[in-house]
């Protein structure tokens, strides 16, 4: 079992500022691979573990955003299973960094209060624009020199579960140490403010 990334300090201050996650899809989401069915339909597969990580930070009000230079149908039904606001779905996006600052924008955020997560050139772009770029364990090279954050496992295979368990364990660290220093929890989707869950990461 590949050892948790090593975080140093200055790292994990920034990733106590983080309020949204942006990433991209094909080799973050999913391993990579393309698969048609016979009728020409794509197929792709999504890790639930990688899902239910989202949907624990969606719920203490971080936003979620997605860029991919694909346009795909099963992309948006995968964001609308976790409920991904439609505004916040990005596809057939070339450049990445626009699409990073629109999405930013639009949030009212400051750029370092987001990460990107990239795996391959087309993401460069954006994991330069964010308060942290990270990658998978199977990121190109070129990918991992630019990341701040080298996530140990690899796309579509746990790599997003990885960073949202990090980001709850040094929230929660946070909290026991410095209550006051760490950002109240935001209002979900519904309206609703829903308190960090203690006992679960």
């Amino acid at each position: 079992m590949p050892a948790a990334p090593i975080v140093p300090d200055d790292l994990r201050t920034k990733l106590l500022r983080i309020r949204a996650l942006v990433l991209d899809v094909d080799g973050v989401l999913t391993d990579g691979s393309l698969t048609f069915d016979e009728e020409g339909r794509e197929l792709k597969s999504f890790d639930v573990k990688d899902g239910l990580g989202l949907v624990l930070l969606r719920d203490l009000g971080y936003r979620i955003g997605i860029i991919s230079s694909r346009a795909s149908k099963v992309v948006a039904q995968r964001c609308r299973d976790l409920k991904i606001p439609d505004e916040c779905i990005l596809q057939g996006e070339l450049d990445k960094a626009a699409a990073f600052d629109r999405l930013v924008g639009r949030w009212g955020f400051e750029s370092y209060e987001a990460v990107a997560v990239g795996d391959d050139l087309p993401d460069l772009g954006m994991m330069r624009r964010a308060g942290i770029g990270a990658c998978p364990s199977d990121a190109v090279s070129i990918v991992k020199d630019a990341a701040a954050l080298h996530l140990t496992k690899p796309g579509g295979g746990g790599a997003v579960r990885e960073l949202c368990d990090l980001i709850l364990e040094i929230r929660r660290g946070a909290r026991a140490d410095k209550p006051q220093e760490v950002r109240p929890a935001q209002p979900s989707s519904d309206g609703s403010v829903v308190q960090f869950p203690g006992s679960r990461g």
